[in-house]
């Protein structure tokens, strides 16, 4: 049956809730919306549920567009979002949305040393079309606040998890999708910038991992790194 509500209704409802200030922007809002209507996904990771907004625009996406066999998958590192985006999201929209909580980690990958990023716990496996990433947020480790950009696609793709073709789509992450361009430019390209946004679509185009340092290669072929050489001037 297809879904009676619209999509501005839908965001007005998220955007209007006591938390809704966290949510998706209205642009790029759209852009999700439009970008999973028009483009072939229908298995799709979210990455970052906090109150559902983004998981509900999808599903209403995958409706709309007639898709009866598709499935979300949605994963929170806080137990009130998690449970807060399964009381919100419209009963029409939840048949196959999955809700998983899931703790937010520190990670770090030897290729890029005294560089830390996040990712959660566990995720569901699955054969994703598309991966949503707006998760984790910032946490608390012990006594400290904690802000790192997401390494949970960087680790699927050195674990071979990633697979050709299959795309990435980011809510803001500016740095984690520019230390991808830095150290894997060779198995991502952009496919999507929405105009005057920072949601953007990377689409795997090489599963085996293709480490190179992009900036310290630049930094090389300039000679920044040779040692400096120059003479006493003649008097």
């Amino acid at each position: 049956m297809q879904p009676t509500i619209t999509l501005q209704a839908l965001y007005e409802f998220f955007a209007q809730h006591p938390e809704g200030r966290w949510i998706i922007t209205p642009q790029n809002a759209r852009y999700l919306y439009h970008y999973v209507k028009e483009h072939p996904v229908k298995r799709i990771l979210d990455l970052g549920t906090g109150i559902g907004a983004a998981a509900a625009i999808m599903a209403l996406a995958l409706q709309n567009k007639g898709e009866t066999d598709y499935e979300i998958h949605t994963v929170e590192q806080f137990e009130k979002c998690y449970k807060l985006a399964q009381k919100l999201i419209p009963e029409e929209l939840k048949e196959h949305i999955s809700f998983h909580l899931a703790e937010a980690m520190v990670w770090q990958t030897d290729l890029i040393p005294y560089q830390y990023f996040s990712r959660f716990e566990q995720l569901p496996e699955r054969n994703w079309d598309l991966i949503l990433i707006d998760g984790p947020g910032p946490f608390m480790e012990e006594k400290h606040y904690l802000e790192l950009p997401n390494g949970d696609i960087m680790k699927m793709l050195l674990e071979g998890k990633l697979k050709q073709g299959q795309l990435i789509a980011w809510d803001k992450r500016i740095i984690a999708i520019k230390t991808l361009e830095r150290y894997f430019s060779d198995n991502f390209y952009l496919t999507f910038s929405g105009e005057g946004s920072d949601f953007k679509i990377l689409e795997v185009k090489d599963v085996e991992p293709k480490f190179i340092d992009t900036r310290y290669e630049d930094l090389k072929n300039q000679g920044y790194f040779e040692p400096w050489e120059g003479k006493a001037r003649e008097q």
